[in-house]
């Protein structure tokens, strides 16, 4: 019999799971398996639900993101609407994408209007606080601006959240079809929907910590319904990030209007204004010193680790250029840890809980969190903008944006240091 799934008791209920909040023994983590468990090929669900995702031309959702178990006051829920409708195959930018709903940040009752939408050419977003819709036009010949990461990268908190990227990018479940754990976990109903349920274990990165995930998936039609985010918080206790969907539509004519933002009442639209310019800092120059809190509480100085090399890089849980370095940024850390070298997320400008994210994800470098008090100081133009500092505390290179060869410049100052 395949491994039972380890983490605290669980019960089938309204769709997902209920967690325990208190911690309980090991022997009382095993999953209570469903009906029909193990009697169906979790893969062979998987590889359905892609064969039928590749079919689907354009698709309607209604979707609630939200926690529960430990992670309940940990996140901010949106709930809201998503519209999808993929472009040529040969377009980078993949689809056309409405999203429209209400955004609640962790800890807060007060509920945050959104509208955001991509037509194929432009970005429209709704901003409450200044009461405008601003639009971005994309440039037909800047690469940077030609990828569904870049489009997305505007969303932000609610809008991005409600997005199943599995119905968007172009290999869907491939990191879930080559997992290491796929159990068959039974059937359950989703908002009226019978389900498959599929539990899955992998590893984002090589030998970093392991993703646990849990996908329902209709029985009659393999469409992904609601997905799971396995996490523990440091006492033990589990909970998860939840996508749930409902009534969903596939193949259906969306026209251009559904993937504008109508001007609200009170509102203006507004061009995007591209920031302005700025200068990162030179290399040579002494890093400006700053006290940040890490994933822990623990307030550090970039005073304290004078004498070893400080990458530092600026970044977003929803900007995905950020999420794409993350993996370059924990390889180093691993090659570079044992010479001197420290690595820090410095997270910036997040509604999220960063320091969870980056557990569930397996990234072991540092974490800094409330960047934005610092951004200034660092000429921050945009997410992500990395510096790396060295041993006497002078800028050694700076990049906006990803960085693939930062190895190298690392590698080839600790020789010229002697490291």
């Amino acid at each position: 019999m395949r491994r039972l799934t380890v983490f605290l008791s669980l019960l089938l209920l309204s769709g997902g799971f209920a967690y325990s909040q208190q911690p309980t023994p090991d022997k009382s983590k095993l999953i209570v398996p469903g009906t029909g468990a193990y009697t169906e090929d979790g893969g062979k669900i998987l590889r359905a639900a892609v064969e039928v995702i590749k079919s689907v031309k354009t698709l309607t959702y209604e979707a609630v993101y939200e926690t529960n178990g430990s992670m309940s006051t940990r996140s901010p829920r949106a709930v809201g609407n998503v519209r999808i409708a993929r472009l040529p195959s040969e377009n980078p930018l993949k689809a056309q994408i409405a999203a429209r709903g209400l955004f609640t940040a962790s800890g807060s009752d007060e509920k945050t209007p959104f509208d955001t939408t991509f037509d194929g050419q432009r970005v429209q977003k709704m901003r409450s606080r200044d009461k405008t819709v601003v639009t971005k036009m994309l440039s037909s010949d800047d690469p940077r601006e030609r990828t569904l990461g870049y489009v997305t990268s505007f969303f932000g908190g609610g809008p991005y959240q409600l997005l199943m990227l599995e119905y968007l990018i172009d290999t869907p479940f491939s990191r879930q079809i080559g997992a290491s754990v796929i159990d068959y976990e039974g059937r359950t109903v989703v908002e009226g929907v019978l389900c498959h349920v599929v539990y899955v274990e992998y590893s984002v990165i090589p030998g970093g910590k392991v993703q646990k995930e849990r996908w329902f998936f209709g029985m009659k039609d393999s469409l992904p319904r609601r997905s799971e985010i396995i996490v523990s918080d440091n006492e033990g206790r589990y909970g998860a990030y939840a996508l749930r969907l409902t009534n969903l539509r596939t193949n259906i004519a969306l026209g251009q209007r559904n993937f504008a933002v109508k001007l609200p009442t009170g509102f203006s639209n507004k061009p995007f204004a591209e920031p302005p310019k700025i200068t990162l800092l030179s290399v040579g120059e002494i890093a400006p010193n700053w006290k940040l809190v890490d994933g822990n509480g623990v307030e550090r100085q970039l005073s304290d680790y004078r004498g070893k090399v400080v990458v530092m890089d600026f970044w977003a849980t929803w900007c995905g250029p950020c999420l794409r370095a993350m993996p370059v940024l924990q390889k180093i850390y691993e090659r570079f840890k044992d010479r001197g070298v420290e690595v820090f997320g410095v997270n910036a400008w997040e509604d999220s809980n960063s320091a969870e994210f980056m557990k569930r994800a397996g990234y072991t470098y540092g974490l800094l969190q409330k960047g934005e008090t610092i951004a200034d100081a660092y000429h921050i133009p945009s997410l992500p903008t990395l510096y790396v500092v060295g041993a006497d505390g002078k800028i050694i290179h700076s990049v906006k944006g990803l960085d693939d060869n930062l190895d190298e410049h690392i590698e080839a100052y600790l020789k010229a240091v002697g490291k």
